[in-house]
């Protein structure tokens, strides 16, 4: 998971529209945000935690948490709450997708509950835009919350996390961060009793008492229908202009010098991948196509080895082809004579002969029915290999298009990084530009997926609704079904649990092992760290001399040396999450993954190890943002970040407000890199701008 832009509308003291494109250079890969205290930087780390998680999210230490609205206009909107609301909209890419997305309260549903909003979560993924109907629980998939703590933090309140007393969340943390959480959430919902519950509930109620008010959703449904038409035509018109903007800024990168032979090879990329995506659009169409109408003929190979028996069994009979028929033997019955000539008087023994034939000869139905039954076993079983070779090519077609699709992607965040690593300001600028215009114009292709899916689904439902107006259809009773499931469930919940704590007790060594190597990097005493078997991070160290007998014991730490061994677990943890996918163990094929660090004042309390700490947060994570008060950043701070080479942006809060409500030791001004920015105007409402550096 990558950050990629933050957008805050009216949350809190940041009044209006704010926004931070973090840094994405993989090289230079540190964000620094810098601020006083009491201009906001808590808020923003807020802000990430509420988009992800919504109210529960929310640190223990932000107070008013019931009041997320920016409280001047809240006043002023006192009287139409509907209009006005707090909006907070992050994008992000992970495992080849990007997702954009968005919660949101108004006036009203915050003074009704705080607790409720509104999310929305789209998914952009080779050219396609796909809306993520269980927005939260897609979210925990990527990012749990019980890891969040880990990876969206107050360095001055790291201790708070207390590892020996959260060894729950601890080991919820390792889980999901090295890629146990499929096999943690499949254990949870199978034991949740909710499970069993649903089935039992299931469909037991599923039957209509009487038909509901169809004719009222239904005019509600074309209403909404009309809004989203609108909403499609109006996000289609901002797309050609954000396209028309992007275009012009990449006419000046091709006019620079510096830059025109990697914008060059850019188009032409972007050329190749849209040509790519469109095939493989194509490809998709001819996939559904197929599977649609001859994907049921994959299912059939013991129906035709099944038709096949019983061919065989009749030809074994001589029961096919049919030696003669009923309709033959009751004709020479009613002539009276047989084909040899004989008499066939009623009531004779040739008479009675015959008659006994009759009774066992097919007619000619039956022989009508097994050459329908050979043709069509004959017709089916071709049908199927030549489903099965197409399903195959156009596989293998989609494959090699999605290959060539990540390939150029691959390609085009290559030139991204070079370009913006460029030493001219201008051509840096104009890149950065590019890329948040085209940030922009994703969201917006993400929200026309979004409405045009919206749009197919209302259709879809006033066409339901519409059938419904004509019958109503009652539903089967499926309790049965939903109680063999209650016993399938119970017995996989034990198998998969047990799993669990083999897969985590063969990854414990190895988190140790990293835990090891990053503390001896920080603390330079006889210490060692210690993933215990239950989860408590211990610090170590051996007491007593040579001659008596050593023993080693727990080390009473420091507040400083408490924070780091929190920052060198988190470490650890994130490292061997990066390379999950080297490690041999039971759960097969595990990829690994990325986290991002987002961290208020990492540097607050560690004292003597701050120059140290300074130099590694940047290795803590392959995306790192820094939030820190001026006092905090000034010396030591400065100088180590400075020689790490590793921040690529800056943005700075500016804080409005009267002079009274300005902290004590705040300045108006903000130095950084030996320039100098106001932060501070004195105005009659409070509120707060994000400006970048």
């Amino acid at each position: 998971m990558i950050l990629e832009r933050l957008v805050i509308r009216n949350f809190r003291q940041f009044k209006g529209e704010q926004e931070i494109i973090f840094s994405d250079n993989k090289e230079r890969n540190v964000t620094l945000i810098h601020a006083e205290n009491g201009f906001g930087k808590t808020t923003l780390l807020n802000a990430i935690l509420w988009v992800l998680y919504g109210y529960k999210g929310l640190t223990p230490d932000f107070e008013g948490k019931t009041h997320l609205i920016h409280n001047g206009m809240a006043h002023s909107y006192r009287k139409k709450p509907n209009e006005l609301e707090a909006m907070v909209h992050l994008t992000f890419s992970h495992d080849g997708a990007r997702y954009m997305l968005s919660r949101a309260i108004n006036l009203a549903e915050q003074e009704v509950d705080p607790k409720k909003d509104r999310m929305s979560l789209e998914i952009l993924r080779d050219g396609q835009t796909f809306n993520q109907d269980r927005p939260q629980h897609r979210i925990q998939a990527i990012i749990p919350d019980g890891i969040s703590k880990f990876l969206f933090f107050n360095g001055e309140r790291i201790d708070e996390l207390g590892l020996d007393k959260n060894r729950g969340e601890v080991t919820s943390a390792i889980h999901q961060m090295l890629g146990l959480n499929l096999l943690k959430r499949a254990t949870e919902d199978l034991n949740h009793a909710n499970v069993r519950g649903k089935f039992r509930k299931e469909l037991a109620d599923n039957t209509s008492d009487e038909k509901r008010d169809l004719i009222t959703r239904q005019e509600e449904l074309e209403i909404k229908q009309m809004s989203a038409d609108s909403n499609l035509s109006t996000a289609r018109e901002e797309i050609q202009a954000i396209d028309d903007e992007i275009k012009t800024l990449e006419a000046k990168l091709a006019a620079n010098k510096e830059t025109h032979e990697l914008q060059a090879k850019r188009a032409q990329l972007q050329r190749q991948k849209e040509e790519f995506v469109a095939q493989a659009d194509e490809v998709n169409k001819r996939l559904a196509k197929l599977i649609a109408e001859d994907g049921y003929t994959l299912f059939t190979t013991e129906l035709v080895a099944k038709g096949k028996a019983i061919m065989e069994d009749l030809r074994s009979k001589n029961q096919i082809p049919a030696p003669v028929i009923d309709t033959f033997l009751q004709q020479l019955l009613d002539e009276g004579t047989c084909i040899c000539e004989r008499c066939l008087d009623p009531g004779s023994p040739e008479y009675e002969a015959v008659k006994k034939k009759l009774s066992d000869a097919p007619n000619q139905d039956f022989n009508n029915a097994v050459s329908a039954l050979d043709h069509a076993i004959g017709i089916l079983e071709g049908v199927a290999e030549a489903t099965g070779e197409n399903l195959k090519q156009l596989t293998r077609e989609r494959a090699e298009l999605t290959q060539r699709i990540r390939t150029i992607e691959g390609e085009l965040e290559d030139i991204h990084q070079k370009v913006g690593r460029k030493d001219d300001e201008k051509v840096k600028e104009l890149e950065e530009s590019r890329r948040a215009k085209a940030l922009k114009r994703d969201e917006l292709t993400s929200r026309c997926g979004s409405l045009k899916k919206e749009i197919e689904i209302i259709s879809e439902g006033i066409s339901k609704l519409q059938s419904q107006i004509r019958k109503m259809e009652d539903q089967e009773d499926k309790a049965a079904q939903a109680q063999r499931r209650v016993d399938a469930v119970e017995e996989c919940g034990r198998i998969v649990e047990e799993l669990l704590q083999a897969e985590t007790e063969e990854l414990r060594p190895l988190l140790n092992n990293e835990i090891s190597e990053h503390f001896s990097k920080i603390i330079d005493r006889d210490y060692r760290a210690e993933l215990s078997e239950d989860f408590n991070l211990r610090i170590r160290s051996w007491v007593g001399s040579e001659d008596d007998e050593r023993m080693e014991q727990d080390v009473a730490l420091s507040t400083g040396q408490r924070q780091v061994k929190l920052l060198v677990f988190i470490a650890s943890l994130l490292a061997l999450a990066k390379r999950r996918s080297e490690v041999p163990t039971i759960l097969k094929g595990t990829a690994g993954s990325e986290y991002p660090l987002v961290t208020d004042a990492p540097f607050g309390n560690i004292s003597v190890f701050r120059e140290g700490i300074s130099r590694w947060v940047p290795n803590l994570a392959p995306q790192v943002t820094i939030l820190l008060t001026p006092s905090q950043y000034d010396g030591d701070v400065e100088k180590a970040l400075r020689e790490t080479g590793r921040v690529a942006k800056r943005y700075y809060l500016a804080y409005h407000g009267p002079k009274n409500t300005l902290r004590q030791g705040a300045n108006a001004h903000l130095t950084v890199e030996g320039k100098e920015y106001q932060q501070y105007f004195e105005a009659d409402e409070e509120f707060t701008e994000i400006k970048e550096i």
